[in-house]
């Protein structure tokens, strides 16, 4: 293999008789450079997004959720949950109980999730960056209060300072509906507002009205000990996965433990979708330009046809010759691809470190969740441009170099 890779770096940066062959050849790495170039900076993007908005998520979303698989309530009480709460990673567990259901400020209304949780749910989620008005109170003596997400806030016109309560209809717990009365299949309660909260993602700010455990558990008519979920903040430092599995063996197959990727799978997998579904489109671009290779190795093999039949003279059997050809075509889609994802990275960190390219204009600030697109680069993505394009690069060249160079 060393005398085909000898052979094929003399002719890949010696000068030829035809100096369009050497063109060919610049045009080709410049191509694939860029495409692979844009292959990196692409992927990147859809991971910065990724970490970006998963940002904004975890601010609200606990390190572990534990819910049914069949069913939606269970015994926040029962023995089993009572030893996940006391296990020494934990550092807070907080009960939760979510329900839909329909709620009427003035003339306004629309549906929502109401989440009844424990007292000790401010201890598990930090709102003090979430809380855009107000204070997180869910009860003052006997009136109930609750947390509103800003843009249920807007779709209502709801407001602190408006002393109006929030009129909440939920359906009864397991009754069933009388067709003579079908208002006694529902409850109803007046929430006042203390709080407006947002992490700027429309899946959670439109969608929750948090409110204490107790008024959730009487809303929709379930039992004091009964919950949906019970969300857990681990102590720092603590393995999730190991702390994960541990639940899992601890709760058996009833219950499934969700992660804070999990908890919002449909939105990772969307996004993955998304992200792969760019990088065939521009796999197919970039092979436009790697399929260019095969005119600058077919101009190269017609020059260098002297050459091969002084090889042959030599002793190189057609399998040596075919092997120059072959890596001449290789080494040109190499040489653009590392040049194009080695010029990615550094626009990646550029990006990282100064924010070349902007989301909208100054006008907008405020306005996006970061002023710049955000570029994580991953290892994973690294490799899959350069094994796409060099497998790209060998199959291409191995066509000319098969059937030119042994004579065909």
């Amino acid at each position: 293999m060393k005398f085909p890779f000898y052979i094929a770096l003399r002719y890949l940066f010696s000068p030829k008789k035809h100096s369009a062959i050497n063109i060919i050849s610049l045009i080709c790495a410049i191509g694939i450079g860029i495409g692979a170039l844009a292959l990196v900076c692409v992927l990147s993007v859809y991971n910065g997004f990724q970490d970006l908005i998963g940002g904004t998520f975890s601010q609200f979303d606990p390190d572990l959720r534990i819910s049914r698989v069949e069913g939606k309530s269970f015994d926040i009480k029962d023995d089993q949950i009572l030893r996940v709460k006391a296990l020494p990673c934990v550092e807070q567990a907080a009960c939760v109980l979510e329900e839909n259901a329909v709620v009427k400020c003035g003339d306004r209304q629309t549906w929502l999730t109401i989440k009844g949780v424990s007292d000790n749910y401010k201890r598990l989620i930090d709102f003090g960056n979430l809380l855009k008005d107000g204070r997180f109170v869910l009860s003052n003596g006997d009136t109930p209060f609750g947390i509103l997400g800003l843009t249920l806030a807007v779709k209502l016109n709801a407001s602190l300072y408006v002393p109006n309560p929030l009129e909440v209809y939920a359906p009864k717990h397991a009754a069933a509906i009388d067709p003579s009365n079908p208002s006694n299949a529902f409850n109803q309660k007046n929430i006042f507002l203390s709080g407006i909260y947002s992490v700027e993602q429309e899946e959670v700010d439109g969608r929750y009205l948090i409110v204490s455990l107790k008024e959730a558990q009487q809303l929709f008519g379930y039992k004091e000990n009964e919950g949906t979920a019970l969300e857990l903040k681990l102590k720092p430092g603590e393995n999730q996965k190991r702390t994960k599995q541990a639940i899992a063996e601890l709760l058996g197959p009833k219950y499934k433990i969700e992660d804070r990727r999990e908890q919002h799978q449909d939105f990772y997998r969307m996004l993955k979708v998304e992200k792969w579904i760019s990088f065939l489109i521009l796999t197919f671009i970039l092979l436009i330009a790697v399929f260019n290779v095969t005119g600058s190795l077919s101009m190269l093999i017609i020059e260098k046809k002297n050459d091969i039949n002084t090889l042959r003279n030599l002793g190189a059997d057609k399998r040596t010759i075919s092997r120059i050809f072959l890596l001449e075509g290789w080494l040109v889609t190499a040489i653009g691809a590392a040049i194009g994802t080695f010029a990615g990275v550094l626009l990646c960190a550029a990006q990282q470190q100064w924010g070349l390219l902007r989301l909208g204009s100054e006008e907008d600030n405020g306005i996006f969740l970061t002023d710049a697109y955000p570029v994580v680069v991953q290892a994973t993505d690294i490799f899959a441009v350069l094994a796409t394009v060099l497998f790209a690069g060998l199959l291409v060249a191995w066509l000319p170099s098969r059937h030119l160079a042994s004579g065909k």
